[in-house]
């Protein structure tokens, strides 16, 4: 069990938003892996990112063995994403609590400690923490082991992201964000994404509360009002912002008037998406995503 949070330290850290930055500016624009493709090859990706005028890509553990198996070493896939205008954000980092429950997810078979010198070796700006449906410790108790996720990467100067995911234990944005509150620490926030909001709770006067600054990522996917089969199941079947039935209009200008809008991106899990060229796939949904933030916010 690590040592319980320390007081939190004042909550000042600004998490790089793009130059320019301030809540009546477009946001800068992150591509996340899931919207072409889990597997989908690395140097594509990248490309796909910057040539749709991202400024972030993101990829997985799964995605470094794979490229070193290749005999791509990880420092080497750092330098190809900077030598596009790129930072990196690991999408996700498992494992970082007590759970002796086997869990299913296709990024589950890397350790903390091997993600983290990923992290490292990559260079990234940032990483996204997921949590699993079970717990050995009460859920409360995952402050501490946040906390001292957050400070294992501001050793190499990250951030991390804690997700609220529906099917797990971290599942609503409340759980989240007195998750991330406990912990204290200046490197640690949220990633917002719509799905998981909506087929949560959606619970907008909470959103209204939580400091903009400390969202440190929106990932926007919409879906239809009621869902199709089990959540876990619905949750690879996203569709494009406008092409469903949530109310992302209200969640855009929620997470705008707070200043969360930093940093912006589709993340459409989809198997649509997926077949498409993975540029096809980087300019359909980041296209339809800059215009559905505008169109919601009159820009």
């Amino acid at each position: 069990m690590p040592e319980s949070p320390a007081p939190a330290a004042p909550l000042g850290y600004s998490p790089a938003a793009p130059l320019g930055y301030s809540p009546a500016a477009p946001p800068g624009y992150t591509l996340w892996a899931g919207t072409v493709g889990f597997t989908s090859p690395l140097a594509e990706r990248f490309a796909a990112a910057a040539a749709t005028g991202c400024r972030q890509a993101t990829l997985s553990p799964p995605d470094v063995l794979r490229a070193a198996a290749d005999g791509m070493a990880a420092a080497e896939i750092g330098r190809m994403a900077r030598d596009l205008g790129l930072d990196l954000i690991i999408d996700p980092v498992m494992n970082w609590y007590p759970d002796r429950e086997p869990s299913p997810s296709r990024f589950a078979g890397v350790s903390t400690d091997d993600a983290l010198r990923m992290c490292e070796a990559l260079g990234v700006t940032s990483l996204s923490a997921i949590a699993t449906a079970t717990s050995d410790i009460p859920v409360p108790e995952l402050a501490g082991y946040f906390a001292r996720l957050c400070d294992r990467a501001a050793g190499f100067g990250a951030r991390v992201h804690l997700e609220f995911i529906p099917f797990t234990i971290v599942r609503t944005l409340r759980t989240a964000w007195d998750l991330v509150r406990a912990a204290g620490r200046p490197n640690g926030g949220l990633v917002f994404d719509t799905w998981h909001f909506f087929r949560g709770e959606a619970q907008f006067d909470l959103l209204e509360t939580i400091p903009g600054d400390r969202i440190f990522c929106v990932q926007l996917d919409d879906a239809p009002a009621v869902p199709e089969g089990s959540l876990r199941e619905e949750t690879s079947h996203r569709l494009l912002p406008g092409d469903g039935a949530l109310d992302l209009v209200a969640a855009v200008r929620a997470l705008h008037r707070i200043g969360a809008l930093t940093w912006v991106g589709p993340e459409v899990i989809s198997p649509d998406l997926a077949a498409l060229p993975v540029l096809d796939a980087a300019t359909l949904a980041v296209d339809r995503t800059r215009a559905f933030v505008a169109a919601a916010l009159d820009y």
